[in-house]
């Protein structure tokens, strides 16, 4: 009970008078460098390790069995063309603006661990961020490779896009756990325990994977996003996308700084029993 009392009033007094929205901007304007050219080289390693078909092929299968209301099929399928036929010579050239991303995260997570921002910080994620790129296709091709399956139960109604839904939050959830993992273990400032690690990885992995799935309820809404941007189609597509961004990474850092208050307030009995 110490600890659920603790944990709030900690979490609470390391951000106070602190704009975790801001942090979630900055880490949103770097996603929006980076998300495209990490899902690009994503996929192609994918499409390396089993067959380009699969990339294609669960790309169409799942904007087909998402609300109609916002299609996302074309955007989809033409971001797993470009990244099964694009040159090696092109491809590369994602490779910087990939990190970027990682340079991102690092940032926010340095300001929500209330550390200072150094010349070396944006650096320092970029490196950091290498073994989430390495492992990004293996992670990707986890549901990609079951999108079949739940793009069915989706269109099935019913009882069916409900077991669709439980399959597919479990499915993403592997892959979005894991990410949080090593982004708190390499590329967030602090050092944390392994099992510290991996409670937070299950634990913020899960909220974010949550409100992944939110995003296909946005998508049922009939509003034309397009309405504030006098019927420009891409600017309100871009602005709605950026949104759901902004707040995934608002999470996301709140997720780190509770991850690292909890530590604290964990570690607080031993520091009290130390000579």
């Amino acid at each position: 009970m110490h600890v659920l009392r603790a944990v709030p009033a900690a979490v609470s007094s390391a951000l106070r008078g602190r704009d975790l929205l801001l942090w979630a901007a900055g880490l949103t304007f770097f996603s929006a460098l980076g998300l495209v050219p990490l899902l690009l080289l994503a996929l192609r390693g994918v499409a390396l390790l089993f067959g380009p078909e699969l990339v294609v092929d669960s790309a169409r299968t799942v904007g087909g069995s998402l609300p109609s209301a916002h299609d996302p099929t074309a955007a989809l399928v033409q971001l797993a063309e470009a990244a099964t036929t694009t040159s090696w010579p092109w491809l590369l050239a994602a490779l910087f603006p990939a990190t970027l991303y990682g340079e991102g995260l690092r940032r926010g997570l340095v300001q929500a661990a209330g550390e200072r921002v150094t010349k070396w910080t944006g650096w320092a994620g970029r490196i950091t961020f290498l073994p989430v790129l390495l492992l990004a296709p293996l992670l990707v091709a986890l549901p990609l490779s079951f999108a079949s399956t739940v793009g069915r139960l989706y269109e099935g109604g019913g009882w069916s896009t409900v077991l669709g839904v439980v399959l597919s939050f479990h499915l993403d959830m592997v892959p979005v756990c894991v990410t949080v993992g090593l982004v708190f273990a390499f590329v967030g400032p602090v050092e944390l325990p392994l099992k510290v690690v991996l409670a937070a990885g299950v634990g913020v992995g899960a909220m974010l994977t949550g409100f992944l799935h939110g995003f296909v309820v946005f998508l049922a809404i009939p509003v034309d996003w397009a309405i504030p941007y006098a019927g420009l189609q891409v600017p309100g597509g871009v602005a709605a996308l950026g949104l759901w961004l902004f707040l995934l990474h608002g999470l996301l850092l709140f997720g780190y700084r509770t991850t690292l208050s909890t530590w604290d307030v964990l570690r607080r009995p031993e520091s009290g029993r130390s000579p």
